[in-house]
C-alpha cells in the first residue's frame, strides 16, 4: 500500500516560527490592502508575497477579511499601547491624545490608512463580529475615559458613555476620511482641531 513511510520525519514549526509567518502574512496583507483594496485584495498574492505557498496563508486566517481585521486590530493595539493616563489630565484632553495617537498611526501608512477608514464602515453589516473584535479594544478605552469624564462631572451625564464612545469614534473616522482623501482641502494636522470643535465642545462641559 503506498503511503508515507513509518520512518519519515514529522516537521514540526515552532511557536516563533508560526509567530514568524503570521506576521510576515500580516505585513504582506497591509501591503496589498493598501495597493488594491479590500475587494481588490487577493488572498494567494498575500502569500506568496510573503514568501510562502498560496495555502499556507489558510493555517492562519480563514479569509482576507479576517486577516483585515488583525490589521485594524493592530491598530488599536497600537494606539492602546501609546495611551498613558495621568492625574488631573480631563477626559477632553484624554480624548484629544487618543485622536493624536491615531493620527500619528495613519500617518506612518497613509495608502493603508485610506483603506482602513474608508472599507471599515462598510463591512458592519455581514462582518459585525469582525469588526467588533477589531475596534472592541478601542471603544473599551473611550468608554472608560467618558465614564471616569460624566463621575467628574466634566462630560455630559444622561448618555450611555458607550453610545458616546461610539460617536466619537465616528466622528473622528469621518474627519480622517475627509483629510485623507486625494482631493481634500484638509490635512491631518486639522484632524485634531476639528474633533475638538465639531464634537468635544459639544460633549465637556
Amino acid at each position: 500500500m503506498w503511503g508515507i513511510p513509518h520512518n519519515t520525519p514529522v516537521v514540526r514549526i515552532s511557536t516563533n516560527e508560526r509567530n514568524a509567518t503570521r506576521q510576515r502574512l500580516i505585513d504582506a496583507g497591509k501591503v496589498e490592502f493598501a495597493a488594491r483594496g479590500l475587494a481588490g485584495a487577493r488572498f494567494d498574492e498575500i502569500a506568496l508575497a510573503a514568501g510562502h505557498a498560496k495555502g499556507t496563508i489558510y493555517n492562519y486566517f480563514d479569509s482576507k477579511e479576517a486577516l483585515f481585521f488583525t490589521i485594524v486590530k493592530d491598530w488599536c493595539t497600537q494606539l492602546l499601547a501609546g495611551f498613558v493616563t495621568a492625574n488631573g489630565v480631563t477626559a477632553r484632553e484624554q480624548l484629544l491624545e487618543i485622536a493624536r495617537l491615531d493620527v500619528e498611526i495613519a500617518r506612518k501608512d497613509l495608502d493603508l490608512a485610506r483603506v482602513v477608514i474608508n472599507q471599515l464602515p462598510g463591512l458592519v453589516g455581514d462582518h459585525r463580529a469582525g469588526v467588533e473584535t477589531a475596534i472592541g479594544p478601542g471603544i473599551d478605552l473611550l468608554t472608560a475615559v467618558i465614564v471616569g469624564g460624566q463621575e467628574r462631572g466634566e462630560v455630559l451625564a444622561g448618555q450611555s458613555a458607550r453610545t458616546l464612545a461610539r460617536l466619537f469614534l465616528n466622528v473622528l473616522s469621518a474627519i480622517e476620511q475627509e483629510a485623507l482623501a486625494s482631493d481634500s482641502e484638509l490635512g491631518l494636522d486639522d484632524v485634531l482641531p476639528l474633533v475638538d470643535g465639531c464634537f468635544l465642545r459639544g460633549l465637556v462641559q
